[in-house]
C-alpha cells in the first residue's frame, strides 16, 4: 500500500507566488472594506459598521460554540453537560414517539414456532449471519451518530477539533498517524461488532438522573407561568435533585420578585410538581424574605397505624385515683387507657349489648378499688354477671330489686353522712372511720325498669318513685365524699341517669362491641365520627375521657382493648386486706348517725327502703351470702324472707328511723313482679286487638271521653303496661263504645288500615 504524501512536500510543491498572492489578496480585501466603510451618509456608514461588528461577533460566537461542543444553531436538544450525556428535552421531534402509538397497548409477542426448521433454512441462516452482523454493526454506529446532540460536550468538542489535531499529526508524524488511524478504525469496528446491535457482548445502559428526566418538563411549564424569557438558564431558577426518592430530596423554584402570583397561579405552580414529578410533595412558599422561592419536600411517610393486641393483661397503677382499663390507640402510638377518678367528673361507665364484654370490664373497678382499700357494692339483678367477685371481703353483691334499692339508699345515706363527717366541727371519730366506697351497677336500664315495675305493680305506688332520683344525687355529689359510681349499661341515654347534667358526671365512657348510630351518639355526641374497629374481637371498643379531639371540635374518642381480668379476679381479691367487719357483716356505715339517718329520710325519702324498713330487706347481704329475699330480676318471685329484729351496728338505728319503718317482725316482703309489655308486644301476644299506633290514638280519644289511659312505666323511649291494666282500659273502651252505639269493628279496621305503616311502640 502506498504511503501517505508528506505534507512538507505538498507545501514545497506549491507555485512560488502562491503565498505572496494570498497575502496580497488579503491586503486588497481589507482596503476594499475600509473604502466601503467611508462611503455614503453617516447613517449608512454607522449601519455598515454595525453589520461588520455583528458579522465578526457572530463569527466569534460560532467559533466558541464550535470549540465548546455546543449546538451551532438553534437551542440545545438535550440536557447534556460538559462531562455527562443528556436526556432529550421535552417535545424533541427526533426522539418522540409517533402520536398513533401514544397510549397504545404493547403488541402481543410474536408466536414462537415449535417446528424444526428445514436444512435449507438453517443453511441460509448460517450464510446470512456475517451480513447480518455487519449491517447490525453499521446500524449501531449510525444510531450512535444519530444521538449526537446527547453526547457530552467534551466528546463533541473533541470530534470537532480532531481535524486540527490530525492535520498537525499528519504534518509532524505522518507514518505514526497512519498506524493510529488504522488501529482506531479497527477498534471502532470491533466495538460496533460486539455491541448490542452486533454480537451483543456488551451493553451500555444510560443512567439519567431524575434532574435530567423531570427537570426539563418542569422548567418548560414553570417558565410560562413565571413569565420568564426563553433564554433564561434553568440552572438559575430551578433545582431538581438527582434522586427524587431520597429522604432529603427537595425541589426549589426561584420566584421573580415582580411576579404577583394570585391563588390560581400558585395552584398552577404546585400542580406542575404534582403532575410532572413522581411522589407526593409538600410545598412551602417563601415570599417575605430577600429571596422569593417555593420549596417542595417529600411528604412524610405515614406512620404505620398501631395494632391493638387481642389480649391485654391488667396491671395496677399504684394510684387509687388512676384505674388502668386497657390499651388504647392515641395518634400513632399505643398508650395506657387510664380512668382518672379525681377529676370534676369522677364516675365512669361501660356500654354494650348482651355478650359484648361490659360485665368483664366492670371487674376492673372492683379489683382496683379493693386493692386500694375501697368498699365495693355490686348491684347485679342478673345474679351471676360478676360471680367471680362474690364471697370476698369488701365486696357485697345485691341480686334482687329490693336489695338493690336498699343498697342505693344506704349508699346515698353514707355519702351524705360522709359529707357531714368531714365538715368543720364534726366528730373526729366519725371522720377517722370514713372509707372510700364504689357502687358498681350492672345492667342499669334493666334495674331501673325492674325497680319501676316493682314500685308500680308490686308496691302499688303512685307517681315517680323516690329512688329513681337517688342515682342522680349520687352522681352530682359523690366526688367530694369519695363515693363513686361505675355503671354498665346498654347505652348512655339521659333517661337512665336522670338528665343531661347527671349523665355528664360520667366522665369516662367506654363502648364495647358493635354500636349503632344512636348508641354512639348518646355516648360520644352526634357530631363525633364513628370509629371503625373489629367487633369480632371480644371487648374491642371505644374510649373517651372528656378530652377534646386535638384536630376538631368534638370528643376525643380512641379505640381501646380493655384488659381481660376475669381469670385473675379471685386471686387478686384474695390478696387484698380485709374490709372493716361492719361491711362484711352487712351493716350500714358506722358514720351514719341516727340524726343523719332521719335527716336523709326527710330529704330523700330513704327510710322505707333501707334495711329493716317497710319496703327494705331485713339487712344488707353479708360477705359470702347474697340477698335471697325480695324481687329478682326475672319472672315473678315467690321466695320468702324473715325480717330480723336488727342488723347490728348502725342498722339498728335504721330500724327506728322515719315513720315508714316498722318493727322487725315476721313481715312478708315478697310481692309478685308483674310482667309488662310494650304495645307492639301486647298486640303480637293477643292482649290487645289493635296495633300500637292505633291504640295510642285511642288512648288520646279516650282521655277526651273520660277514659283514663293506663299509666304504665317507661324507660324513656318505650312505654310498658301490665296485662291487667291494658285489659281494664280495653273493657272501659268497649263499654263506652257500646253505650254510645259506635260501630267499633269498622272504625278499628279503618284505623288499622290507616296506621299500617306506622312504627310500633
Amino acid at each position: 500500500m502506498e504511503a501517505l504524501p508528506n505534507p512538507r512536500d505538498l507545501v514545497d510543491g506549491l507555485p512560488g507566488g502562491a503565498l505572496g498572492l494570498g497575502g496580497g489578496g488579503l491586503l486588497a480585501g481589507m482596503i476594499v472594506v475600509a473604502v466601503l466603510a467611508n462611503q455614503g451618509t453617516p447613517a449608512d456608514r454607522e449601519k455598515f459598521n454595525r453589520s461588520i461588528e455583528q458579522f465578526f461577533g457572530n463569527a466569534a460566537a460560532g467559533i466558541g460554540r464550535y470549540v465548546s461542543g455546543r449546538e451551532l444553531v438553534g437551542e440545545p436538544r438535550s440536557e447534556a453537560t460538559w462531562w455527562t450525556a443528556g436526556a432529550p428535552l421535552p417535545d424533541d421531534r427526533a426522539t418522540e414517539t409517533p402520536v398513533e402509538q401514544l397510549g397504545a397497548d404493547p403488541g402481543a409477542p410474536a408466536a414462537v414456532s415449535l417446528d424444526k426448521p428445514s436444512k435449507v433454512r438453517r443453511a441460509l441462516h448460517v450464510i446470512a449471519a456475517p451480513f447480518r452482523l455487519l449491517f447490525g454493526a453499521l446500524a449501531g454506529l449510525w444510531r450512535v451518530l444519530g444521538v449526537w446532540h446527547r453526547w457530552p460536550r467534551a466528546a463533541r468538542s473533541a470530534v470537532r477539533l480532531s481535524p486540527i489535531v490530525l492535520a498537525w499529526a499528519w504534518w509532524r508524524f505522518p507514518a505514526e498517524l497512519e498506524l493510529a488511524l488504522i488501529a482506531l478504525a479497527l477498534a471502532v469496528f470491533a466495538a460496533a461488532l460486539t455491541s448490542p446491535a452486533g454480537l451483543g457482548w456488551w451493553r451500555v445502559r444510560p443512567v439519567w438522573t431524575d434532574g435530567q428526566i423531570y427537570g426539563p418538563g418542569v422548567w418548560v411549564a414553570a417558565r410560562q407561568i413565571l413569565r420568564l424569557e426563553d433564554k433564561e438558564p434553568r440552572s438559575r431558577w430551578l433545582a431538581v435533585p438527582d434522586d427524587v426518592r431520597a429522604e432529603d430530596a427537595r425541589i426549589v423554584l426561584r420566584v421573580p420578585a415582580s411576579w404577583i402570583g394570585g391563588p390560581e397561579a400558585v395552584t398552577a405552580i404546585e400542580r406542575i410538581i404534582e403532575e410532572r414529578v413522581p411522589g407526593e410533595w409538600v410545598p412551602q412558599w417563601e415570599r417575605t424574605g430577600k429571596e422569593h422561592y417555593v420549596r417542595w419536600t417529600p411528604k412524610p411517610k405515614p406512620v404505620p397505624r398501631p395494632v391493638l393486641p387481642d389480649y391485654v393483661p391488667w396491671k395496677s397503677t399504684g394510684d387509687p385515683r388512676s384505674v388502668f382499663v386497657g390499651l388504647a390507640i392515641q395518634g400513632d402510638y399505643l398508650v395506657d387507657a387510664v380512668v382518672q377518678t379525681q377529676t370534676a367528673t369522677p364516675h365512669w361507665g361501660v356500654a354494650g349489648g348482651t355478650g359484648s364484654g361490659k360485665s368483664t370490664v366492670l371487674y376492673i373497678p372492683v379489683v382496683h378499688g379493693r386493692q386500694n382499700g375501697e368498699l365495693i357494692d355490686i348491684l347485679d339483678t342478673k345474679r351471676n354477671s360478676l360471680a367471680e367477685a362474690e364471697g370476698f371481703s369488701g365486696v357485697r353483691v345485691h341480686k334482687t330489686v329490693r336489695a338493690c334499692i336498699a343498697a342505693f339508699g344506704e349508699f346515698l345515706t353514707s355519702m351524705m353522712a360522709a359529707e357531714a363527717a368531714i365538715e368543720k366541727g364534726a366528730d373526729p371519730a366519725l371522720r377517722a372511720a370514713l372509707v372510700p366506697r364504689t357502687l358498681v351497677v350492672d345492667e342499669l336500664p334493666t334495674l331501673i325498669k325492674l325497680a319501676y315495675t316493682w314500685w308500680r305493680y308490686g308496691l302499688k305506688g303512685k307517681g315517680t318513685p323516690p329512688f329513681l332520683n337517688w342515682l342522680s344525687i349520687i352522681l352530682l355529689q359523690g366526688r367530694s365524699s369519695n363515693h363513686r359510681v361505675v355503671v354498665g349499661t346498654q347505652q348512655f341515654a339521659n333517661t337512665f341517669f336522670g338528665g343531661t347534667m347527671e349523665r355528664a358526671q360520667i366522665g369516662t365512657r367506654i363502648a364495647v362491641g358493635h354500636q349503632d348510630r344512636v348508641s354512639w351518639g348518646v355516648a360520644f355526641g352526634q357530631s363525633t365520627p364513628v370509629l371503625k374497629y373489629d367487633t369480632e374481637i371480644p371487648g374491642r371498643g371505644a374510649f373517651a375521657d372528656n378530652r377534646q379531639d386535638p384536630e376538631a371540635d368534638y370528643l376525643y374518642v380512641r379505640e381501646i382493648q380493655p384488659s381481660y381480668i376475669t381469670p385473675d379476679v379471685a386471686k387478686l381479691l384474695a390478696q387484698c386486706a380485709p374490709a372493716p367487719a361492719w361491711f362484711d357483716a352487712g351493716e350500714m356505715a358506722p358514720w351514719i348517725t341516727p340524726e343523719l339517718l332521719d335527716e336523709v329520710n326527710q330529704t330523700a325519702a330513704t327510710g322505707a327502703f333501707l334495711p329493716g324498713g317497710k319496703y327494705g330487706p331485713p339487712s344488707l347481704p353479708s360477705v359470702g351470702s347474697a340477698a335471697a329475699g325480695g324481687i329478682t330480676g326475672g319472672s315473678p318471685s315467690s321466695q320468702h324472707t324473715t325480717a330480723a329484729l336488727t342488723t347490728g351496728g348502725t342498722t339498728a338505728g335504721a330500724t327506728g328511723a322515719g315513720a315508714e319503718l316498722v318493727p322487725a317482725e315476721a313481715e312478708d316482703q315478697d310481692e309478685a313482679l308483674v310482667e309488662t309489655y310494650s304495645l307492639a308486644v301486647a298486640f303480637e301476644r293477643g292482649i290487645i286487638p289493635y296495633k300500637a299506633a292505633t291504640i295510642r290514638t285511642y288512648f288520646k280519644r279516650g282521655e277526651k271521653r273520660g277514659i283514663k289511659a293506663p299509666e304504665g312505666i317507661t324507660d324513656g323511649q318505650t312505654s310498658f303496661y301490665s296485662e291487667e291494666e291494658l285489659k281494664t282500659w280495653l273493657a272501659e273502651w268497649h263499654a263506652w263504645q257500646e253505650k254510645n252505639n259506635t260501630p267499633a269493628p269498622r272504625k278499628a279496621a279503618e284505623a288499622d288500615k290507616e296506621t299500617e305503616g306506622a312504627p310500633n311502640g
